[in-house]
């Protein structure tokens, strides 16, 4: 035994999935005097997900085939010139079937579906024959883009780097709720050096803002946060996986990424990486002073982010056309987030030469 890590396991219910070195599979197979069901690799279903490993060692996870079986709402056409009519009780039922079959794959697979799906499961109580529609849509929506799938890339674990993707829609009259979105990724270190680099989606989700915002800016502080409370905990449990010594139950004791600690925050070398695209918020938080603003709770937020980010995460600032997390919370066409996902691969571009472009596309104008 070096202390390295050897493979990992992974169990739900009654189904199972590992992967790791020859040491590791001595182990597993140590356990087959309780008879294995059956034993699969390199192409396999486990709990309704697609796998398959391709030449190049990436992991593809898909659920084509389930969003395909998947049936609309049956919707009379007498009934659809009703669109502001109370759904029945049965087309409740059946509205509650589809978003949560939608749910299934948004949550494993599918990520451009989770907006879509929010604003579905807020109309659930006061649903119309117009939300029958709407979900009906969704449902094309996700078969016409069913080729959309996760793609865990392999990267080299002393390589490796986190990037968080966090986005915040204000309300408005159509939505009168606050959503905040995050999608977090896996990538490679040189991410911050202005290079194209590959990715590997591990978490994201979209819920709203328990609260009452005023501002944009007080929209997107509580959904930065959030996002870097759930990243933290990934950097913990990746860290723990290479080295299970470090004190995990005292976070604030374990050094996640100690080189980073050590590179000025403003070089972004090498840090993960936490990406907003809110200007205002990054201004809050990445300035020398402290946090300064008007409304006193986001000020405080944004202090406790600022204090985050010196644990080795570095904040950029990405205009909207380059926020991956910006399709998770708002209605809109995902095609960014899809051809991300397809391609497996993201460049990010440093602000300061972002806002400089578009001072001289303003000059120019």
């Amino acid at each position: 035994m070096t202390g390295e890590l050897c493979g990992a396991l992974g169990i739900h219910v009654d189904d199972g999935i590992y992967g790791g070195n020859k040491y590791f599979q001595n182990q597993i197979s140590k356990l087959e005097k309780y008879p294995f069901g059956s034993k699969k690799s390199q192409k396999f279903t486990v709990t309704g997900i697609d796998l398959n490993r391709n030449t190049d060692n990436s992991i593809e996870l898909s659920q084509t085939s389930y969003v395909k079986n998947i049936n609309p709402i049956p919707i009379k056409t007498e009934r659809r010139q009703q669109e502001n009519q109370t759904v029945t009780e049965e087309e409740c039922h059946q509205l509650r079937g589809l978003i949560g079959s939608l749910q299934y794959a948004a949550v494993h697979t599918r990520p451009d579906l989770l907006s879509s799906l929010s604003f579905l499961q807020s109309q659930i109580n006061s649903a119309t024959v117009s939300t029958l529609m709407q979900a009906n849509k969704a449902l094309h929506i996700a078969k016409k883009h069913s080729d959309v799938t996760i793609k865990i890339n392999p990267i080299n674990p002393k390589d490796l780097r986190f990037m968080a993707f966090s986005d915040a829609s204000f309300a408005s009259k159509a939505k009168p709720e606050s959503h905040a979105g995050m999608i977090i990724l896996a990538t490679h270190k040189d991410i911050s050096c202005n290079r194209s680099c590959v990715i590997s989606p591990l978490s994201w989700g979209t819920k709203k803002i328990q609260r009452v915002v005023t501002s944009t800016l007080s929209a997107e502080t509580p959904a930065l946060s959030t996002t870097l409370d759930q990243l933290t905990w990934i950097r913990i449990y990746w860290a723990w996986l290479l080295d299970h010594n470090i004190p995990w139950k005292k976070p604030e004791d374990a050094q996640i990424l100690p080189e980073a600690l050590t590179i000025p925050p403003r070089k972004n070398i090498e840090r993960d990486v936490a990406i907003t695209d809110c200007k205002s918020l990054f201004d809050l938080t990445t300035r020398t002073a402290v946090p300064n603003c008007q409304e006193f709770r986001t000020q405080l937020l944004a202090r406790s982010i600022k204090d985050i980010l010196s644990e080795g995460i570095s904040l950029h600032w990405v205009h909207s056309g380059a926020q991956l997390a910006d399709a998770l919370t708002k209605i809109m066409e995902a095609t960014f987030l899809r051809e991300t996902l397809r391609k497996g691969r993201y460049c990010l571009h440093d602000e300061s030469e972002v806002l400089k472009d578009r001072a001289i596309l303003l000059e120019i104008g």
